[in-house]
């Protein structure tokens, strides 16, 4: 098999992540992937071990007692995006790697760096063969963090003995981040009973080409919400023409920000032609100054039993109503999120509308109100409104000895000094933290762009200061 990645430097990371993206894995199937890990482990006299929900343990013994023990964290599952023309199966097909330049993306689809690539530096430290007089190592590589955090949730403080962790998940080379965001989430639901109109044509408005990306990352930038964007349009619509919706479908992960969206309605036959004409006009309408791949396409479908009126205008007004991109801005760091809602599915079964909201935040009382908020929204349109809780948030200990140690290897690669702050993006420090007393943790990755996306890639040139800068560490940790 040729090795596309093959040259790309420090050739032993990306020799382990060309490997793991052969492997299926999208949230909640990362069986496959741990199978394979226990035999590369195997392979390479490294220690194994997994925890019945699927978490797993790599270990490097210490060659010196005298040395801290250090854990290496990150997480198993990707996103799984593709674009609506790819063919790619993620059950069965590998990740299509493509290098251009100094970057690695995937043909059609996301490329998995988070956190396939935070995975890769870890194991290849592991079975680093210049590294001597270390500690003991520590790879923890947990399940389901894009999609539930059921791994971490699920996690014992004694399956790993480490109190310092470095997180591997953050996605900005030469950045240390030391505060993430925690959230929850908020699920409409509208039951309906379809019926038959008869006098009644069905057409089908479909947004797509967005951009999208991670929902915490890329929330503050100028970017459409295509559920929210396809609501808005729905409602200006049916002002004029009322209509009945047959199916509104929306977004695939509650993390990305959704990049296409459709629905299916039925409006009355004497005025499809003129319903046809606003919709276009609404579409050539929108703004492209940012989102240029936009496209809006309006068809003619079989007609099917629809929702009544007052079930539609709570939906799409609904839907055009949840705010999305932030709500707040951090005090602490400048430019930093504080508070922000994705609007991530909307979804059509059986005989109900879905809807479901993901809100992050970095305060407390910030997200309570934000909370109040959307839950006073489904309440006032009389719309059954359930939320809970999702990751914590987590804040390091500035003055904490591996953040210094962390700092000044960074400082010996770069040159200068890294830049400290916070993202608004979750991470599972803050579960782990919690796990052990006196947990010592600061994150790091580096250079992601439009993860949860096929536009996401990764910088080459970020991963190679990476894979120093933790060296480094691994020979500081002495010094602790």
């Amino acid at each position: 098999m040729v090795e596309i990645l093959e040259g790309l430097e420090p050739q032993p990371v990306w020799d382990i992540f060309e490997q793991i993206s052969r492997i299926p894995r999208c949230s909640k199937n990362e069986a496959q992937l741990q199978d394979w890990l226990e035999g590369w482990a195997q392979e390479n006299g490294i220690g194994f071990k997994k925890d019945p929900v699927g978490n797993v343990l790599l270990t490097r013994e210490s060659t010196s007692s005298d040395v801290p023990s250090l854990l290496l964290q990150a997480h198993q599952d990707m996103v799984c995006e593709k674009t609506p023309e790819s063919n790619h199966s993620f059950k069965n097909d590998p990740i299509p790697l493509v290098v251009s330049g100094d970057r690695v993306h995937a043909h059609q689809t996301s490329l998995g760096a988070d956190n396939g690539i935070g995975m890769a530096l870890a194991m290849a430290l592991l079975v680093d063969e210049t590294l001597t007089d270390n500690g003991r190592i520590e790879a923890l590589f947990t399940v389901d963090e894009e999609a539930g955090f059921t791994g971490v949730r699920n996690l014992k403080g004694d399956f790993f003995a480490s109190k310092f962790m470095i997180n591997l998940d953050s996605e900005e080379s030469g950045v240390v981040i030391v505060n993430s965001a925690g959230g929850g989430g908020t699920v409409y639901t509208i039951p309906y009973r379809p019926k038959e109109r008869s006098a009644r044509t069905a057409l089908r408005v479909e947004v797509g080409g967005l951009m999208g990306g991670h929902s915490g990352v890329d929330i503050h930038l100028p970017r459409y919400n295509a559920n929210k964007l396809l609501a808005e349009g729905l409602v200006k619509l049916h002002d004029e023409y009322p209509i009945r919706l047959i199916k509104f479908q929306g977004g695939t992960r509650g993390n990305a920000i959704p990049r296409n969206a459709f629905a299916e309605f039925l409006v009355p036959r004497e005025s499809v032609d003129k319903a046809i004409s606003r919709l276009d006009e609404w579409g050539k309408g929108i703004s492209r100054s940012d989102e240029r791949g936009l496209s809006v396409i309006v068809s003619q479908v079989p007609p099917k039993p629809a929702a009544p009126v007052h079930e539609t205008e709570k939906m799409i007004k609904l839907v055009s109503k949840i705010p999305f991109g932030p709500k707040s801005w951090s005090p602490d760091y400048d430019g930093l999120v504080q508070t922000s809602n994705n609007n991530g599915i909307v979804k059509t079964e059986g005989k109900q509308f879905t809807v479901s909201v993901y809100s992050r935040t970095s305060d407390s009382k910030d997200f309570y109100d934000n909370q109040r908020i959307l839950y006073e929204l489904g309440e006032g349109m009389k719309i059954k409104t359930e939320q809970r809780g999702g990751g914590m948030g987590w804040k390091a200990d500035m003055n904490s000895p591996l953040l210094k140690i962390v700092k000044d290897s960074y400082t010996a690669v770069l040159k200068k000094n890294p830049k400290v702050t916070g993202i608004h993006g979750g991470l599972e420090c803050g579960v782990i933290a919690g796990l052990k007393p006196g947990m010592d943790i600061v994150s790091v990755g580096p250079t992601i762009k439009s993860p949860h996306s096929p536009s996401e890639y990764v910088e080459v040139g970020g991963v190679s200061v990476l894979w120093e800068m933790l060296k480094g560490v691994a020979t500081r940790m002495s010094l602790l």
